[in-house]
């Protein structure tokens, strides 16, 4: 890296900080200049405030080119001129603004000048803008440094050069206000991180360039004398994007709404559905279908493993992962539920369903990835999801079954006693303290609940806004006899039979608690299991 234009023996600054203080605009050139650091490889460093406001310092060819760059920003209604751009201060020699950037060049190497400024040009300079790599047959610019080549012929520069050299090596760009500047350097900053396969949210880019802009504005009041903090080598400013990509990725992550992305598709269909709101119950019940005469239990699965990361990880961990490594999700699904212990396939598979009927069909976010856990010494399944409703947001506290027909009554029994246990004042704290802990609001959509699911909330609040959806996912009398041409008819009225008679077990003591009745039909339970568990473990 080649060393700082700033000489602190000669150097001095005074007066130059407090100028800085008051205006800003070449802070942000000095950021596009780091910009285009990052994306040329021939630019070895930036510098702010040494041999010009702005220098850039590039090897190309194995040598070294210094440009200088001035930021013009007066305050005037018309456009740049020659007159304006040669008009000397009192008519003191090398004071015009042409003067001033050709003397920059004192330290050899090869020379190139910019003026930044934020008034357009008049057309006489148009050829100034053109980019450097498109002037070689250009008559127009060859005239205007013809005419500069009879200014102030006794003018040099340290390194020997002339205003003819000078004209011929300028690019004049105008950049408007400093809120287009802004915006120019943004998008920029937005599509380098593009191309790392980043796309930000604006606050995130935002921030990122307001602490580029730091950077070169501290650069810029960094005293002469410590010459070291006004240059930024490329390799540094390499370093300074990783971190800022981190933070990014990582703030991005941290926020990431990771249930409003389906990547599995509907597969349940609607069956029939009863509403019986006057007595706070209702009856949802869905169908496997069948595909030909063979009923889908194949695709039933590879659905439901689908699902498993998102009931058995946590948003954090699901946000952590993008589209190229998704394909690892439903391993460190399994080893997550793993680690809580030999898994109960018949209870996984019947939270998979809920969880995926509640998913596509309701719209509704899990609360808490967590199947089992210990409620009053007890280990328990259970589920709790956010569903929006027009009235506003319920909590769904769900249990969920799969039941072969000869435990087909009893389990019911059972998920029935334990929602009447999980009802009582302690049962219902508990479970609350559960959901408070595994709960990462950052990660959902916008909800009213937080002051009811604080740990200091009334329980009586918190009632107001529970359902307790039930699923129970069955051997079936009518799918166990095989494909029938009219087994949506006889599905309708058995899972309508079964609805009143569950219904009819609930009990008065729920009956101020809204409960919903989740009805799935299955071929056969014990095989679905035994499917299912081979295909998670990849036997």
């Amino acid at each position: 890296m080649p060393d700082s234009l700033v000489d602190p023996a000669r150097a001095s600054d005074a007066g130059g900080i407090a100028a800085r203080r008051g205006f800003r605009i070449q802070d942000h050139v000095a950021a596009r200049v780091a910009l285009e650091m990052l994306q040329d490889p021939m630019v070895m460093q930036l510098e702010c405030e040494t041999g010009d406001d702005v220098v850039v310092r590039r090897n190309e060819a194995g040598s070294v080119i210094n440009e200088y760059i001035q930021v013009k920003t007066t305050e005037k209604d018309s456009k740049w001129n020659i007159a304006e751009l040669i008009a000397r201060d009192s008519g003191r020699k090398g004071s015009s603004v042409c003067e001033k950037s050709l003397l920059c060049d004192k330290h050899g190497d090869t020379a190139w000048f910019r003026l930044v400024t934020t008034r357009q040009v008049c057309t006489k300079l148009l050829p100034f803008t053109l980019p450097r790599a498109k002037r070689s047959s250009n008559t127009t610019l060859a005239g205007l440094v013809a005419s500069f080549s009879k200014r102030y012929r006794d003018i040099k520069s340290a390194s020997g050069r002339t205003l003819e050299d000078w004209s011929r090596c300028l690019l004049w760009e105008v950049e408007g206000d400093e809120q287009s500047l802004i915006a120019r350097n943004t998008n920029a900053l937005l599509k380098l991180a593009g191309g790392r396969g980043l796309y930000p949210a604006f606050h995130l880019i935002d921030e990122t360039y307001q602490r580029l802009v730091q950077k070169t504005r501290a650069m810029g009041d960094e005293p002469s004398s410590n010459p070291d903090g006004k240059v930024w080598s490329r390799s540094d400013c390499l370093t300074w994007w990783e971190e800022q990509l981190r933070q990014m990725r990582e703030a991005a992550t941290a926020a990431v709404k990771v249930y409003q992305i389906f990547d599995a598709p509907r597969f349940f269909s609607e069956l029939h559905t009863v509403d019986d709101s006057e007595i706070n119950r209702a009856l949802y019940a869905y169908d496997v279908e069948y595909d030909g005469q063979v009923w889908r239990k194949s695709e039933l699965i590879e659905h439901l493993l689908d699902w498993l990361p998102e009931v058995a990880l946590s948003p954090r961990v699901l946000a952590s992962y993008n589209h190229l490594s998704a394909r690892r999700l439903p391993g460190e699904a399994l080893k997550a539920l793993d680690r809580r212990g030999p898994a109960d396939m018949p209870h996984l598979i019947a939270a998979l369903i809920l969880h995926a009927i509640l998913r596509h069909h309701f719209g509704a976010e899990p609360i808490a990835c967590r199947i089992f856990f210990s409620i009053a010494g007890t280990m328990r399944s259970t589920s709790a999801h956010i569903v929006p409703l027009v009235t506003g947001e319920e909590i769904w506290l769900g249990r969920s079954r799969l039941v072969t027909a000869s435990n087909h009554h009893a389990v019911v029994s059972e998920v029935l006693s334990e929602l009447r246990t999980a009802l009582t004042r302690d049962v219902l704290h508990e479970e609350r303290d559960i959901i408070i802990q595994l709960r990462e609001p950052r990660h959902l959509r916008a909800d009213n609940l937080d002051g009811i699911l604080k740990s200091t909330g009334k329980t009586s609040d918190l009632l107001k806004v529970i359902r307790l959806p039930i699923l129970v996912a069955y051997d079936s009398t009518t799918l166990q006899s095989g494909f029938n041409a009219v087994y949506v008819n006889l599905l309708q009225r058995e899972v309508e039979d079964e609805y009143v008679r569950i219904k009819n077990q609930i009990g008065d003591e729920l009956s101020g608690i809204q409960v919903s009745i989740f009805l799935v039909p299955i071929e056969c339970a014990t095989t679905l299991a035994r499917d299912f568990e081979k295909q998670l473990r990849g036997q």
